[in-house]
């Protein structure tokens, strides 16, 4: 009797992968309604691009402290280049420049908005 080899499966590498469902080791929202959540990741597990701005209303010193990390010298600020984990894309990315504290804290950044002058609010144009 002869042995038949089992067909492969073809395997689709466009496919998504599924979202990791990680749990913070904590997370809150702060009077300013910035929501915080704390994980301990390596960064090359985190979905982020340090060289872009995270959306919404904040401040490098306002990050930092909701994170945690305003009395350390080498906080990093990115955003995160997906969604990741429940978070939306362009959430503030904030770490230590360290590799013996692997911790990271996503925050969401409440949306700026800025209010016009009362005439131009009801002022309007048909084109």
């Amino acid at each position: 009797m002869e042995h038949q080899p089992t067909p492969l499966k073809a395997v689709n590498l466009d496919a998504e992968l599924p979202e990791p469902n990680l749990q913070p080791l904590d997370h809150f929202v702060t009077a300013t309604g910035l929501k915080v959540s704390y994980y301990a990741l390596a960064l090359d597990q985190v979905p982020a691009d340090f060289f872009a701005d995270p959306d919404g209303a904040w401040s490098y010193e306002v990050l930092a402290r909701a994170a945690g990390f305003a009395s350390h010298s080498g906080v990093a600020i990115g955003a995160l280049k997906c969604a990741f984990n429940g978070h939306p894309d362009g959430a503030a990315v904030v770490t230590l420049n360290a590799l013996t504290r692997p911790y990271v804290a996503i925050i969401e950044c409440p949306i700026a908005y800025s209010y016009v002058e009362q005439g131009a609010d009801s002022a309007s144009s048909a084109a």
